[in-house]
């Protein structure tokens, strides 16, 4: 079953249909007539770094969240810092890893 939405409609009414020369999953939108390939690490990549960010607030470390996300600290810590929202308070600990790493 396909879980993501089609890029055009936002349709989930989405069949399989075969694979290009490079062997990527192409789909057809049965709503707006697109053909299409998947994207699969993409969004997966998406949701692990929202997840992140989500872990950050619940106040984890930037290592424990690299471990259970199975991701670099490096990663983690550049996309907290690229979300960066100086008029929250749970954006302290983001600061001052930056600083830390600066200085």
């Amino acid at each position: 079953m396909i879980t993501t939405p089609c890029h055009r409609c936002g349709s989930k009414n989405l069949r399989k249909n075969g694979f290009t020369k490079s062997g990527r999953q192409q789909i057809h939108c049965k709503d707006c007539n697109l053909y299409s390939t998947i994207d699969l690490k993409t969004s997966e990549r998406e949701l692990r770094l929202k997840m992140a960010e989500a872990l950050q607030l619940e106040r984890l470390s930037q290592r424990a969240i690299s471990r259970i996300l199975h991701m670099s600290r490096t990663t983690i810590r550049n996309n907290l810092k690229k979300n960066y929202n100086p008029n929250c308070r749970d954006n302290r600990a983001i600061k001052r890893a930056s600083n830390f790493r600066n200085g």
